[in-house]
């Protein structure tokens, strides 16, 4: 058995519903004690066949899940999902109808080993009291979502799984209940693991988080790494609406199209090498025709504009703080106002 502060390991394991397409690829990842850790992809990468793995609902072809040091799952050992020291948040929420919501809350609880104080401090802490009594066809979305949470809580589990909790919920009802879940964690020492394809979810709620592509992590890293030097082209362009750029290496610069650019990364070859650059790294003026804006949105407060390169069709996309008085189809010039970048994996 191993023990140490890692209280989820997944080391290695497979998972496939046709063993010709694999859905989970040698898949690893470890979350350690009190860490709030996000799985990013886009929707069909195998974000829910992971969640569904790790609590017991799929049983996996290789490698080893293990919770706290324990054994959960392997090629030849499957802990059924009762029996496993997890918590689960469904994006449903998976609530009981018939039961109002302190059956619901306490429902399962074993009662040789019941903590009334620490169940009524997540229940106060998430401000279910006064919804005792009422069904859960008489809750908002928020609301549901507070029940499923005290509901997971009070079993004390060792982890907390959750899949896209928030997706039934409006945006500013999200950012809410994301905010008062931060502190609830964060209070409590929570081991968490949320499932999601919502990047701005996971950039403001992880301590981690993990991007999912072809089976794989391809990137654990923080969010501000994950934003701001994303290793592969799908991380650039999902979370940040990012440019991959192609150069050619010269005297510690990378020379592209648009201009020079400096990397951290130390390149030996002189061949072309592909680098990643945000929108707000860039900017547009009247001086030059090269480029044609073919589109442009109010985005997060900042105008985002796609350029096209007149020689080639090439898209660009930069982001603009504060007025400005470009317009679709103005042939305009790009200028670099940050020219740091980093590496990109293209493949």
């Amino acid at each position: 058995m191993i023990k140490d502060n890692k209280i989820l390991q997944i080391e290695e394991i497979t998972f496939s519903y046709n063993r010709n397409e694999p859905i989970l690829d040698d898949f690893s990842i470890d979350v350690n004690e009190g860490e709030f850790v996000t799985v990013l992809g886009d929707s069909g990468v195998g974000k829910t066949t992971l969640f569904r793995a790790i609590n017991g609902l799929e049983k996996i072809e290789n490698g080893y899940i293990r919770v706290d040091g324990n054994l959960m799952s392997s090629s030849f050992y499957h802990l059924p999902p009762e029996k496993r020291p997890v918590g689960t948040i469904f994006q449903d929420y998976a609530l009981f109808p018939h039961f109002n919501v302190e059956k619901n809350i306490y429902y399962g609880l074993d009662k040789r080993n019941f903590d009334k104080n620490f169940v009524d401090e997540i229940v106060n802490l998430l401000r279910v009291e006064n919804l005792f009594d009422r069904y859960i066809d008489q809750l908002s979305g928020g609301q549901r979502q507070r029940v499923s949470l005290a509901r997971s809580l009070v079993r004390k589990p060792k982890l907390l799984l959750m899949d896209e909790p928030y997706s039934n919920l409006d945006k500013n009802l999200r950012q809410d209940i994301r905010r008062d879940l931060k502190k609830i964690f964060s209070k409590m020492g929570s081991t968490v693991l949320l499932i999601t394809h919502d990047s701005e979810e996971a950039l403001s709620l992880s301590d981690k988080i993990g991007y999912l592509y072809k089976g794989k992590i391809i990137q654990f890293d923080s969010p501000y790494e994950i934003f701001h030097n994303p290793l592969h082209k799908i991380i650039a362009k999902s979370i940040s609406n990012s440019n991959i750029l192609e150069g050619t290496p010269s005297n510690g610069k990378i020379i592209t199209k648009i201009g020079e650019f400096i990397i951290s990364e130390k390149i030996t070859s002189s061949n072309n090498i592909s680098i990643n650059v945000r929108p707000n790294q860039l900017s547009l003026d009247h001086t030059g025709n090269k480029y044609e804006i073919v589109e442009e949105e109010f985005l997060e407060g900042s105008q985002l504009y796609l350029v096209k390169d007149t020689e080639n069709n090439h898209i660009i996309s930069i982001s603009m703080i504060g007025e400005n008085d470009f317009s679709v189809g103005d042939k305009v010039g790009v200028q670099i106002i940050n020219n740091n970048a980093n590496l990109i994996d293209i493949s």
